[in-house]
């Protein structure tokens, strides 16, 4: 009898720590919203000149304008003495559900990255001279995101440019 009623407040303690991960599972649909806030994470970074990757640590800055629906996005990424930041706006226009994405980074250059959303999920392109940028930003849950920039090449080959993973800073 006393197995019997252990097994079911194992039960019940297994069901119980099963719901917060059924709550906290993937986003139905990407807000930028909910990307205000404080992130960090880590990733690789293919390296420019050398074209090696390295691991690097990764820290993000969102700030969402109510009035404008734009949210200004503040990017870090750094190890030993290599250093990468960025800054720009994101906007998502609701009605036909495409993003534009204005970027400047470190080093002054300019980007401007056109795509869509979908679900969890913004994709958008641009081209710089005969390569094709391909970013992607999918928030897994409330308090992660995946971030990826590739590059298509002209042959066709494919390069890994950045790949984080972010978390909320709480």
């Amino acid at each position: 009898m006393y197995k019997r009623i252990m097994k079911k407040q194992i039960y019940i303690i297994i069901f119980l720590s099963i719901i917060p991960l059924a709550i906290a599972g993937e986003m139905d649909k990407l807000e930028l919203a909910n990307l205000h806030g404080n992130w960090e994470g880590v990733g690789e970074f293919l390296v420019p000149i050398t074209g090696g990757k390295v691991s690097i640590a990764g820290k993000a800055n969102f700030v969402y304008n109510e009035k404008t629906q734009m949210l200004r996005t503040s990017l870090t990424g750094e190890k030993f003495f290599f250093k990468y930041t960025d800054s720009g706006y994101l906007w998502i226009d609701h009605a036909t559900d495409t993003i534009s994405w204005e970027v400047w980074d470190n080093s002054g250059k300019h980007a401007l990255y056109y795509g869509e959303v979908k679900d969890n999920t913004v994709t958008g392109s641009r081209l710089r001279g005969k390569d094709i940028y391909d970013v992607m930003i999918k928030q897994v849950t409330m308090d992660s995101i995946d971030f990826k920039l590739t590059i298509t090449q002209p042959d066709g080959d494919i390069l890994d440019k950045a790949a984080f993973h972010l978390w909320r800073v709480k």
